[in-house]
C-alpha cells in the first residue's frame, strides 16, 4: 500500500512537471480583488505558488486538529489519573459491613404547602 501511495505521487509529479514544461511561456492575468491585477505571470509559476501555498494551509489545518487532539487527551489522562487515585483510595479504605448496608433514611412524610394552606396576601 506505501509502495502504491508512492508510485502515485510520483507519477504526480511528472505530470505536473510535464504541464508547467508545456505552459512555462504562456503569460496569465490574475485578478485577486478588485484594483489588485497581477498582469503577465507564468502559469507555471503561478501553478507551483498556488500548489505551495495550498500545502501550507493544510498543514497548517493538520497542526491545529493536533494540537486540539493533544489538549483533549491530557485533559483525559488527568482525569483518568483522579479516578484512578479516587478508585484505588476506595479499594483500600476500611469500611464496615454497617455502612455499607445502612438503610435509607425514610422521606419525610409532610405534605407541600397547597393554595389553600399559605397565607393570603394583602391587597393594595
Amino acid at each position: 500500500m506505501r509502495l502504491l501511495r508512492i508510485l502515485i505521487g510520483l507519477l504526480l509529479i511528472v505530470l505536473l512537471a510535464f504541464l508547467m514544461y508545456k505552459n512555462s511561456n504562456q503569460p496569465v492575468t490574475i485578478w485577486l480583488y478588485p484594483g489588485m491585477i497581477l498582469e503577465n505571470r507564468d502559469l507555471a509559476t503561478v501553478l507551483i505558488s498556488v500548489l505551495a501555498i495550498g500545502i501550507m494551509l493544510g498543514f497548517i489545518v493538520g497542526l491545529i486538529q493536533i494540537i486540539v487532539q493533544q489538549r483533549e487527551l491530557m485533559r483525559a489522562n488527568s482525569q483518568l489519573k483522579k479516578l484512578r487515585l479516587e478508585l484505588n483510595n476506595l479499594r483500600h479504605s476500611d469500611l464496615d459491613e454497617e455502612d455499607v448496608f445502612k438503610p435509607a433514611e425514610e422521606p419525610a412524610t409532610t405534605l407541600p404547602a397547597t393554595i389553600e394552606t399559605l397565607p393570603a396576601e394583602k391587597k393594595a
